[in-house]
Formats: structure tokens, sequence, C-alpha cells
């Protein structure tokens, strides 16, 4: 436990807590009445819904942030539920004494529904306390000590992922790097130590070993009695908890000693500008950080575009977390339909996952946040540059994690009776009287667009009907669990690859019955093998549908004189056949005559044969499996997948890029980083140990950037368990899917203004 090892010990890890119940003590009004006076004010449902934002003096850029976003909301809605949006900008600082009027007059203002604000967890943990009994929704953007959410409170959300988070990406990355033997340093404050004692426990479960460990004052000018230790010190890396002025002189100092080695700091490290403290000492020095000014996507270049806009200067990470606080504050006012707290608080725990600009949000009731993660970059001959898809193996390590426990209990669990009786539960085929009943006839010209795929003799598969009928594959009894590790060995060729793609694609969509719509082409029939193989070994069927390998200009989409229809990005019409509109999409009701619903008029006759297959397909199968390379449009390939989705069948991909938007609900994408790359390469140059550059190229290439469209997800109803969203790197925008390759030449920014993959 923290509070056993702490030199304060376990009172001085309550500090924070007492130092809030101080404020409750302090403060003649009831808060129970400025609860009840506040949500008297939202239930009246007049005047503004204001929002206070705590203006933080090292932390420019936070209130600019929360700013736009409530003037873009105003101004495009005119507020929310009918009412514009107020901001409150308060004061901040660093001494919880000062700061205590200013709590207190939030906390007794019944027009203020959130707080935006805090930097310092030292005082974000007290103001918890008040906050939390006076009934104000809390949202910190920067404060990270576990203490935050360990209380039970209610109304406080997190914005940052916690302590233990950073610590283990950061152990995690050592790792990745070659470090074996590292040294521990930190300061004397709470949210240094626990962040040290935190990397400790993580750099032992990745087999690092601390060969030292040492701390020292923030306020301290001279740390060359404690470095001076490390001379004949075998090490190789320091890990650093500590504020950016400390830092800096802890960085100069080492570089002084001739201590080299790679430095990876806290994300209080970055907080100030690095650059101008520590110089060319700080080369090599890596901190954790959730967003850059370079990240791709079409919501970040509108963020940049307006805040240039509005304020002259580029954003940075500060910017970013308060342009998210207030945009999530704004959704979840939205969905809850009301601005009083209680409501907001319990809308926001059970909330589906929300993307912003510096990751995807969801939390669990205690206000912990899921989702998020952190990237890293690296300060390099004096600028700060992005190390591209770095966290990917602690992000497939954590979801491996996840899926072993869940293992775990499930063979606890007892086995009952309803389990054993329904055969989809035992990976059963799907019975032929029950395929037989949704057979439907091909059009006119398209006999051939469903053969069967199924191969008598392949292992685990049985023979299927004739070309011209739905070809279902049934698989063997599921395989040992998902082996993760395996994407970093160099030796992996892209068929094996693909299989463990595959297998993670099935663990987190769940799906028991896989279509597929190939061509007779090497793309389609390398997909087909693999869909069996993978099938054959995890216990899931393959429904297949051809089409055409041979096609002229027109069955191609070479552009033909051809009747009007809808827009492209429309969906067919599904309800215009449909005796019944008013059923739910996705009702067993619906997906009884799907050929009825898709809307076939004016389409060349490869989409006629698409349509086809996919309508048929909509009722065999819970997922799809989409080859882009097939011959069709993506605009078309969208509108077939956005109509899928409405028979509550998801589609994905796995690719080595995505250039276009299919319309998908998960994509598996490499991650398109070429370290051999000299501009990229020379980021690493000096930072690992005991391997090349082509040797982590190797670690690297075959894991997936794994993307998500969280509104999909939502409109199929799959609510991912909180700790599965740790898989998923980003949310799918509809733009490029493919990772953006990294910036040679990146312009310097500051510390918080920095590129990430």
């Amino acid at each position: 436990m923290i509070c056993q090892r702490s030199a304060c010990g376990p009172i001085g890890r309550c500090m924070p807590i007492l130092f809030g119940l101080v404020l409750l003590a302090g403060c003649g009004r009831s808060f129970d009445k400025m609860g009840e006076a506040r949500t008297a004010y939202a239930l009246r449902g007049e005047g503004s819904i204001v929002i206070a934002a705590i203006d933080e003096p090292d932390l420019p850029g936070f209130v600019d942030g929360v700013r736009l976003a409530l003037d873009e909301i105003n101004a495009k809605d005119g507020g929310l539920l009918g009412r514009r949006l107020s901001l409150l900008v308060m004061p901040g600082g660093d001494e919880i004494d000062n700061l205590r009027p200013t709590i207190r007059r939030i906390a007794a203002d019944a027009r203020v529904s959130a707080v935006l604000g805090h930097r310092d967890s030292t005082i974000a943990v007290p103001a918890s306390v008040v906050y939390n009994a006076a009934r104000v929704l809390f949202l910190p953007p920067f404060a990270t000590e576990q203490q935050l959410t360990i209380h039970g409170f209610r109304y406080v959300l997190r914005m940052l992922p916690d302590n233990l988070v950073m610590a283990s990406q950061s152990a995690n990355l050592a790792r990745l790097f070659g470090y074996r033997r590292m040294v521990l340093l930190h300061s004397r404050d709470d949210y240094a130590r626990e962040l040290a004692f935190l990397f400790d426990d993580a750099a032992r479960r990745e087999e690092i070993e601390i060969v030292f460990r040492g701390s020292f004052f923030n306020a301290e000018e001279n740390y060359r009695g404690l470095l001076g230790q490390l001379n004949g010190v075998d090490f190789d890396a320091v890990y650093l908890s500590t504020e950016t002025e400390s830092g800096a002189r802890v960085l100069r100092q080492m570089r002084e000693l001739g201590l080299h080695q790679p430095v990876i700091g806290s994300d209080r490290l970055n907080f100030g500008s690095l650059i101008q403290a520590v110089g060319q000492a700080g080369d090599r020095t890596i901190v954790p950080i959730v967003y850059g000014i370079q990240s791709s996507g079409a919501r970040n270049a509108q963020f940049i575009a307006a805040f240039i806009q509005a304020y002259q200067q580029p954003p940075n990470q500060n910017a970013a977390q308060g342009y998210d606080s207030m945009q999530l504050l704004a959704a979840t006012i939205v969905r809850a339909r009301s601005t009083d707290p209680q409501v907001l608080a319990t809308t926001a725990h059970h909330a589906p996952p929300w993307a912003g600009l510096t990751g995807i949000y969801a939390f669990d009731t205690d206000g912990n946040l899921y989702g998020k993660s952190y990237s890293f970059q690296i300060l390099r001959f004096g600028r700060w540059v992005a190390l591209p898809q770095v966290t990917l193996p602690y992000l497939l390590s954590r979801f491996g994690d996840y899926q072993r426990e869940v293992a775990l209990e499930q063979e606890a669990a007892p086995v009952t009776e309803a389990a054993i009786d329904d055969p989809r539960a035992r990976g059963a085929p799907t019975p032929a009287a029950e395929l037989e009943q949704t057979r439907s006839d091909a059009p006119a010209g398209a006999e051939n667009s469903v053969v069967a795929g199924a191969d008598a003799d392949a292992p685990g598969v049985r023979a299927m009907p004739s070309a011209g009928e739905d070809a279902i594959e049934a698989a063997e009894p599921p395989a040992p669990a998902l082996d993760l590790a395996a994407l970093s060995d160099r030796r992996m060729d892209r068929a094996m690859r693909n299989q463990i793609w595959l297998a993670l694609a099935q663990e987190l969509l769940e799906f028991k019955r896989l279509a597929l719509v190939v061509q007779s082409t090497g793309e389609g029939d390398t997909t087909l093998a693999l869909a069996r193989q993978v099938a054959a070994q995890r216990g899931f069927d393959v429904v297949t549908c051809a089409l055409p390998a041979v096609m002229d200009d027109a069955q191609r989409g070479v552009p033909q004189p051809e009747p009007e229809r809808g827009p492209p990005d429309s969906p067919p019409d599904m309800t215009a056949a449909d005796p019944n509109p008013s059923r739910p999409a996705g009702s067993p009701d619906a997906r009884e005559e799907p050929s009825r619903a898709w809307a076939i008029s004016g389409a060349t006759p490869l989409e006629k044969a698409a349509l086809t297959c996919w309508s048929r397909l909509a009722r065999l199968a819970d997922a799809m499996l989409v080859i882009p390379q097939n011959g069709l449009e993506p605009a078309y390939v969208k509108r077939l997948n956005r109509t899928l989705r409405q028979f509550g069948v998801p589609a994905f991909a796995l690719s080595d890029s995505l250039e276009a938007d299919y319309g998908l609900t998960v994509a598996l994408v490499s991650s398109g980083v070429n370290l051999n790359d000299p501009s990229i390469g020379l980021r690493f140059q000096g930072v690992l140990k005991d391997m090349r550059v082509s040797d982590l190229h190797r670690k690297l290439v075959n894991l997936p950037t794994v993307s998500a469209n969280l509104d999909a997800l939502a409109e199929l109803g799959i609510r991912p368990p909180l700790e599965e969203l740790t898989v998923i790197a980003r949310a799918i925008e509809p733009t490029i899917l493919s990772p953006p390759s990294p910036n040679p030449n990146p312009s310097p920014t500051t510390a918080t203004e920095q590129p990430v993959p």
C-alpha cells in the first residue's frame, strides 16, 4: 500500500481530505442547503447555465479552450436546453489556504452546475470534498492522484488517467526500450511520491530492477550531492517524478556530472516550458502527453482553426483539455436533459463512451476514467517530437490481461442448464432448417452472386450448399486464449498477424456468425482462407457471398449514364417497402425479409450484386468483415454498411491502410510506422538499450491500431466493458483512418504543444 510506504505515513496520505474537512467545517452555511438551492435553480429551467472555470497561472490556454467550446455551443444552438451558457472565471493557485474563499464562493452560488479546473491534486482533492457536499459536478483537468476518486464521491469525474495508468505506461515503455536497470528519483510531495511508488511497483511487474532510489525537495537548488551517488552505479535510464522547474535543475546537474542516460519524466515535467529551462541538457527526455497539435482528424483540424481565429495562436494541451471538458459537460447536459448536478452525475457515470480531442471518455460509478491513455514525446535537438505507436504494446497487454481475468471468472462460474441446452452457447452450427427459413432468391442477373465458400475437406468445416445458395461454414469449439504478445515476435508473417487480428476483432464484437463478401481474386481468396482458419480455431460460423470476379467498365463503376439516386452518403431506404416501419431496426421481424428493404434502383451491375450479398447476409450474420479491395466505390460500401448497421450487424476491416471512409464500426489498421525511415528513427537514437532501431521496428510493425465508431457501437447496442476500451487507440472519424506519418521536421513548439501519433 502506498500509505504504508509514504514517508508521511497514513496520516500524511489523508492530509488533502483533512484540508477538505476543514473547508467544510469553516463554512457557516449548510452544504445540504447549497445543494438543495442548486437543484431548485436547475429545475426552474430559467436563467443562464453557469459553468465555473479556474484560471491557473501555470496552465495557459486552459480557460481559452473552455471559452472557445462554450462560445461555439452558444453560437450553434443558442445554448443548451433553451438556455445560454455563461462562464464564471475564478483565479486559481497552488496554496489551499489562499483558495478557500474561491472554493466556498463557487459552492455557495446556486447557479453553478459544474467546476472545470484546479490543476494540482493537492488542491483538487480537498476541493472535491466541498464540491461533492454542495452537489457541484467537478471536472479537474490535470489532477491524477488516486485519492481523487477513492472516496466514493458522486460529483467528481477524472479528466486524465490516474497515476497508476501513467506509471504503468511509463514502465511498459521502459521495458520496450530495453531498460532493465533504472534509477528512481522524485520530489517530496504527495503527487510525486505516489507516482514514484507506483512506478516502482510497475517496473517490478515489467522485470525492471530499481538500482537506486532518491528524493529531494522542489525548492532545493543543488542536487549534486544526491546525483553524485549515481557515479559508479550501473543503470540504463532514470525515472524522474517532479515539477518542471526542479526537473530542469536535476537534468542540468545530471549532465554536468557526466550522467547522459535517457530520462522518463512525469506529466508535470511537461507543464512548464522545459525547453527554455533546461536547454540542451534536456535531450532524450521523455514525457507523457494526451494531445498534440499535429494529431490527425477533422475534429482536431477544426479545433486548431477555430482556436487560432479566436486567439491568434495555436492551441496547446491545456487548451485541448479545457475544450474537451466543456464539450463533455455539454454532451452530458444534453443526454441528461437537465442541469441538476445529481442527474448530471448519474448520467455521466452511465453514459456510453464519448470521443474528444484528447481521447475517449467513459466513467465508472466512482468517476474513474476509462478509454483515454497517454502518448509519449521526446525532446531531441531542442524540440519535442512524437514517439509514434510506442503505446500500442501497453494497450494490447492491458486488453490481454482483462481477457485472462474474464476467462478465469468464467471458468469459476457454474454452468447453467440454459447454456447447456442452447446450441449457440456451445458454438454449434446453425440448424439447416433455420437457414432454409431465411433463404430468398437473388435478383435477376445475379444468379451466381451468392456461392458456397466452404471446403468440405477443410478441417472443422462441413459440406455446404452448392452455388447460388448461402454458405455457412461451421467451426470447431473455441481455441485457447488470445495471444497478443505474439504480435511482437520479429518472425511473424502477415498471415499469422491477420489471424491474431481477426481473433482480436471477435473478442471485441463477440460475433458467432461472420459474413464475407468476396471475389475470386488474390485478396478475396486469402481473406476467405483466413476466416475459415480462425473460425475453426475459435468456434464461429462463416457466411459467404461471392461478387463477380470479371467485370466490364459498367460493373466496375466506371462513369456511365445512369438514373438519379440519393446522395452518396445517404443509406438506402429501408422503410419504403416495410409494411411495419414503426418496428425497431434490428428486431427479428425487421430481419425476416431484408431484400424488400434495400433499395437497388439505379445501381451498376456490380453494385446490384453487392447489394444482393449485403441484404442476404444481413439476416444470417452478426458481423461482417469488409474487404476494401473489392472493386466497389468506398462511398457505396459506406452506404451498405450504414444500412447493415440498422439490421444490428457491425462492419469491420483488417487492413494495412484505409484511405477512405467505409462506414465501419471497428477497424484494425497497421500502425503505419517505419522506424527505418531516418527522419523517424533518429528520434530513437541513443534512447534504446542493447537494440537497434530496426529491432524496435520489428516489435511494432505487426501491432494494430484499433479504431472504433462510438456512435455506431451505441446505435448497435454494443456496450464494451470499460476495461475493453483500453485497446481502442482512437475514435473513427469520417476521414482517413490510417495513422498519420510523423512529421520529420516539426516546427519548434512549447512543451505542451506536441505531436502525438
